[in-house]
C-alpha cells in the first residue's frame, strides 16, 4: 500500500475541489535568476518560472511533489533542484528546452543545496553518503559519477562556486558553531566568520569582490557581505526586512535578487530600497478537499478483566491540559476508567499506590512500522515504552490483539490496516494551520493563509532522524535491548525545523523516521519537543489529537470516566522534560496493571525459550 507522508513541508494547500487558485505572495520561499533574466522559484512545492520583470508563472513539467530550491545553469538551458522523497531529499534536473525532470541521485542518502559549477557540466552539493555528517559532493552530469570534495567533522553545507570556477564557498558546523569558509584554489581554507547562531545562504557577487550570507539572530535574518580585502570587512547589506532563508542571486553585480515579505525583491547594491518583481501563480486545486472530520469509531476492546482496580499517584496528567492534578485515584472497572477522584480508604478495590510517580494517558503511535514477522513476545517489549495503542499497515490483528489485551503476555492494543490515516482524502498536506512554516517575524503569506480552515489538516510528525536529541540514550534503554534486527535512523535533515510551542494538529507517527517500534515514539516525542512543541502539545501529540485524528474521541488519549484504562506511571516530570517518558515503571493495560521489569522479564523469559 501506498501512502503519501510528507513531514512537515508544505506540498498543495487544502482548498475546494476544481477551484483556481492564483498567488502573489508566498511563505519561505526561494528564488534565482538566469543569464537571461527569467526567474526560477518554489511555491507549493512546484518549481515555477517567470519572464524577466516578472509576469505569468509557469511550473516544470514532471517535477516531484515537494520540490524546492531551484537554481539556473549557467547558460540558462537547465535547472537543478531538490525534492523530498520518503524522507530523503534528492536531487533534480530539469532540461528547460525539453520541458523534462529527471532524478539525479538515488539511495538512501540526504542531497541537497545544489549549485552548479560555471562550465555548467556538473553540480555540487551536500550529502550524508559516507554517515559522517554532511561532506560536499559533485556529480558530473554527463557520467554521473560522483566525488567528495570535503570530508571534516560536522556539517559542510550550502556550497557555491565563485563565477571563475576556482573558488568554493560553504558554510561548516559544528558543536553549535556555524563558520562561512572560503576555499581558494591552492590555498589553505579561510574561514570568513564565526558565530554561534546559524549563518546561511552564502552567494558569491560575480566579480568575486564579496560574499553575502545571512545571520540569523532572535530579532530576525540579516543578510550580511563579507569584503574580501585587507584586512577582511563584515558589514551588514539588508535589514529590516521579513527575509527568508534564501540565498542572494545576483543579477550582475550591481544588481540582487531575493525574497522577503512574501515577495521577489529586486535592489541595486547602492540602494536602501527594493523595487517589487510581481509573479502570479496559479493552479487548479482539482485533488485538494478541505479536510474532513474523522468518522467516529469503536475501539476494539477485549479479555477485559473483571474487579475494580485503583491507581494512585503524586501526579496525574489527566492528557487534556491545565497542568497535574494531584492526589487523586484512578478507578477502573474491566477495561475502562469508572473515575478520577481525590484519593479515599477503598476496601471493595485493589489499590495500586505507586508513590511520587506521575500518571500519564498511555501512549499511542499513529503510524508504525511493525516487523513482517512478529512473536507475541514483542508485546511487553513496547509496553514497557509507554505505548498502548499503535496504528500499522498490518491485515488480520484480531488473534494477536486479544492475545496482548490479556495478563500472560500483554502488549499494545493494534489497529491494523483500515485505520490507517488516510492523507489521500484528508489532505494534500502534512500540516495544520497552526503549524504552517511562518516567515522568519511569524507571518503567513498567500500560500500558507489559504490553508485555513474551520477544519485544519492533520499533521503527521516523523521529525525524528539520526540527530534527534537524547537518541543515543534511547538506543542503550533497557528496553532498547530487546528489539533487534530493525534498521537505524537516518539523516534527514540539515537543521531541525521550528514550531509553534502550542501547535495544535500534529499527530505522532513513527513511521518515518525508520526506529523500530517503541524507540521510533520517543525519538519522536523528543525531535517535536526539539523542533520547540512544549511539553505539553508534545504529550497531546500521543494522546487526545491522535485520539481525534483517528475518530476515537472520547476513548484514548486522556484519564478521564469513559476512556480505555491504559495508563503510564513514569519516574519525573514529564510536562517538564518530555525524556522523562522513557522511565516508565508501571503500565496499565486494559485494566491490568504490570510492572515494567515484570513486562522485560516476561520478554526474556519467551525468547529464551525460543
Amino acid at each position: 500500500m501506498i501512502r503519501r507522508f510528507f513531514v512537515l513541508a508544505l506540498l498543495l494547500v487544502a482548498t475546494a475541489a476544481d477551484a483556481q487558485v492564483t498567488l502573489t505572495r508566498g511563505t519561505n520561499f526561494t528564488v534565482d535568476i538566469a543569464a537571461d533574466g527569467r526567474l526560477a522559484f518554489d511555491l507549493l512545492g512546484t518549481i515555477w518560472i517567470i519572464p524577466p520583470g516578472g509576469g505569468v508563472a509557469q511550473p516544470i513539467n514532471g517535477g516531484p511533489v515537494a520540490s524546492r530550491r531551484p537554481r539556473w545553469s549557467h547558460d540558462a538551458s537547465a535547472l537543478v533542484f531538490q525534492a523530498r522523497e520518503n524522507g530523503q531529499e534528492k536531487l533534480w534536473y530539469y532540461d528547460v528546452e525539453k520541458r523534462t525532470a529527471r532524478k539525479l541521485t538515488v539511495g538512501q542518502f540526504f542531497d541537497h543545496h545544489p549549485a552548479w559549477h560555471p562550465d555548467s557540466s556538473r553540480i555540487v552539493y551536500s550529502s550524508d553518503r559516507h554517515e559522517t555528517g554532511f561532506d560536499l559532493w559533485e556529480y558530473d552530469l554527463a557520467t554521473g559519477l560522483t566525488w567528495r570534495i570535503s570530508s571534516q567533522p560536522g556539517d559542510e553545507t550550502e556550497p557555491v562556486w565563485s563565477a571563475n570556477g576556482e573558488d568554493l564557498l560553504y558554510i561548516h558546523r559544528q558543536d553549535d558553531v556555524w563558520s562561512l569558509v572560503l576555499r581558494r584554489r591552492g590555498q589553505p581554507e579561510r574561514i570568513l566568520e564565526s558565530a554561534e547562531v546559524p549563518l546561511s545562504s552564502p552567494s558569491w557577487r560575480p566579480d568575486g569582490s564579496l560574499v553575502t550570507f545571512q545571520r540569523h539572530t532572535e530579532d530576525g535574518i540579516v543578510t550580511e557581505m563579507a569584503i574580501l580585502s585587507d584586512p577582511l570587512l563584515i558589514r551588514p547589506l539588508i535589514e529590516a526586512e521579513d527575509l527568508f532563508v534564501a540565498p542572494v542571486s545576483w543579477q550582475d553585480r550591481q544588481v540582487m535578487i531575493y525574497t522577503a515579505s512574501g515577495m521577489i525583491r529586486k535592489r541595486e547594491f547602492n540602494s536602501w530600497t527594493p523595487s517589487k518583481i510581481p509573479f502570479r501563480a496559479s493552479y487548479l486545486a482539482q485533488s485538494t478537499p478541505r479536510p474532513k472530520p474523522p468518522r467516529a469509531r469503536q475501539l476494539p476492546m477485549a479479555n477485559e478483566p473483571g474487579g475494580r482496580l485503583v491507581v494512585r499517584a503524586a501526579r496525574l496528567f489527566d492528557g487534556i491540559g491545565g497542568g497535574y492534578r494531584h492526589g487523586m485515584d484512578i478507578v477502573m472497572e474491566g477495561g475502562r476508567i469508572v473515575a478520577v477522584e481525590p484519593q479515599a480508604d477503598r476496601p471493595d478495590a485493589i489499590v495500586v499506590d505507586m508513590g511520587d510517580l506521575t500518571a500519564i494517558p498511555g501512549l499511542i503511535d499513529s503510524h508504525t512500522r511493525m516487523p513482517q514477522v512478529i512473536d507475541a513476545s514483542l508485546g511487553p517489549v513496547l509496553l514497557s515504552f509507554g505505548l498502548t495503542t499503535l496504528v500499522a499497515d498490518m491485515e488480520d490483528v484480531a488473534a494477536l490483539n486479544n492475545t496482548w489485551s490479556g495478563k500472560d503476555m500483554p502488549g499494545p492494543r493494534i489497529l491494523g490496516t483500515d485505520w490507517m490515516l488516510d492523507f489521500d482524502t484528508v489532505s494534500t498536506m502534512n500540516l495544520s494551520v497552526d503549524s504552517l512554516p511562518t516567515s522568519p517575524r511569524g507571518i503567513r503569506y498567500e500560500d500558507a493563509q489559504l490553508a485555513d480552515s474551520d477544519a485544519p489538516a492533520t499533521v503527521l510528525s516523523g521529525l525524528a532522524d539520526s540527530r534527534t536529541p537524547g537518541l543515543p540514550e534511547l538506543l542503550r534503554s533497557r528496553q532498547a535491548g530487546f528489539l533487534k534486527g530493525f534498521p537505524t535512523a537516518l539523516r534527514r535533515s540539515s537543521e531541525a525545523p521550528k514550531l509553534a510551542s502550542q501547535s495544535s494538529s500534529i499527530v505522532l507517527g513513527s513511521a518515518a523516521n525508520g526506529l523500530p517500534p517503541g524507540i521510533g515514539l520517543h525519538a519522536e516525542l523528543r525531535a517535536l519537543a526539539g523542533a520547540g512543541l512544549d511539553e505539553e502539545h508534545v504529550l497531546r501529540t500521543a494522546g487526545i489529537n491522535a485520539a481525534k485524528a483517528l475518530g476515537l474521541g472520547l476513548s484514548v488519549g486522556r484519564i478521564a470516566p469513559g476512556a480505555s484504562a491504559d495508563i503510564v506511571l513514569v519516574d519525573g516530570d514529564p510536562l517538564n522534560d518530555v525524556g522523562d517518558l522513557l522511565n516508565v515503571v508501571g503500565i496499565v493495560r486494559n485494566g491490568r496493571f504490570f510492572s515494567t521489569i515484570g513486562l522485560l522479564e516476561r520478554a526474556q523469559g519467551a525468547q529464551s525459550v525460543e
